[in-house]
């Protein structure tokens, strides 16, 4: 993630070091280490929408990640909701209704009355699988390689960023960052951290945030993947949701990836990673691009 001597001029006018004290290195987290291999080595790895739900596999379930480590999909998106007790838990909606077998809504229960509860399939078919924590999720991602992308749903900066702390998890995550200023709050707490971010690496930069561990959103159009070059000779990468274009033929993933996008958020798991050259294929991409997190 090298960057334009303008961005790095706008990024040091916001630290005030002087000569005598230079600024520590940032310690990067891996996924953002690995982002630079896929750039350079022009390929695209998958990042599944809602942890890639299918017909015997729930939204944000423990089964559809270690599915997901499978398949050769690197990124799982997975929403992070806290309960009325303090307990950080995966589930998109407020309500329990559509994928659980609770009712009503979500973070008014304590944690003993959230897990006892069933996920559903897309079908509503329920499945063996309950409603997990993240602590959950970063023993999986420890287990697979999987790199979590957080989609904070209910709480802000501090909860995650103490929360991946505290279980020494800021190699296997990328937090959403939905503004500069959600970015800039996240960057002052741990400028390693990977980010997703607002396409506007200027003000990103202006507000404090870490270029080197940010990739930018390119919105949910695909005909956008082309502005990818616009940033890749300043060394960032870049996202595309295709999600709402799905099903879609084999040139919806690999336009995208010949445009230069890093990381394409799917919910087709199966049918991108077949366009994507199967299994075999990416579990080779992402071995090649695999970073190995300097232990404390």
């Amino acid at each position: 993630m090298k960057h334009s001597p303008a961005l790095f001029l706008l990024a040091g006018l916001l630290t005030a070091c002087s000569p005598e004290s230079p600024a520590p290195a940032v310690e990067l987290a891996a996924p953002a280490l690995a982002l630079d291999c896929f750039r350079e080595n022009g390929t695209a790895m998958l990042a599944a929408h809602r942890a890639g739900p299918a017909s015997g596999y729930a939204e944000n379930a423990l089964s559809s990640l270690e599915r997901l480590a499978e398949l050769g999909v690197l990124y799982a998106e997975i929403d992070v909701r806290r309960s009325a007790d303090g307990t950080l838990f995966l589930l998109h909606d407020e309500t329990l209704d559509r994928t659980t077998t609770g009712r009503g809504p979500a973070e008014t229960l304590d944690w003993s009355e959230l897990s006892v509860l069933n996920l559903r399939d897309p079908d509503g078919v329920i499945l063996e699988d309950r409603i997990p924590t993240l602590s959950d999720a970063f023993a999986i991602t420890r287990q697979t390689g999987l790199v979590l992308n957080l989609d904070l749903k209910s709480i802000g900066p501090d909860t995650i960023v103490d929360a991946i702390h505290t279980a020494d998890a800021r190699h296997h995550v990328a937090i959403i960052a939905y503004s500069v200023e959600d970015a800039a709050a996240v960057h002052a707490l741990d400028p390693g951290l990977v980010l997703s971010a607002p396409d506007d690496p200027e003000a990103l930069a202006r507000a404090g945030v870490n270029l080197d561990a940010t990739y930018l959103w390119l919105g949910t159009d695909p005909s956008e993947a082309h502005r990818d070059a616009r940033f890749s000779d300043d060394g960032i990468e870049t996202s595309i949701g295709l999600f709402r274009h799905e099903p879609g033929p084999t040139s919806l993933y690999t336009g995208a990836r010949d445009a230069g996008v890093e990381l394409l958020s799917i919910d087709h798991v199966e049918d991108a990673v077949t366009a994507l050259g199967g299994p075999t294929v990416l579990h080779a991409q992402i071995d090649a691009c695999a970073v190995t997190p300097v232990e404390n």
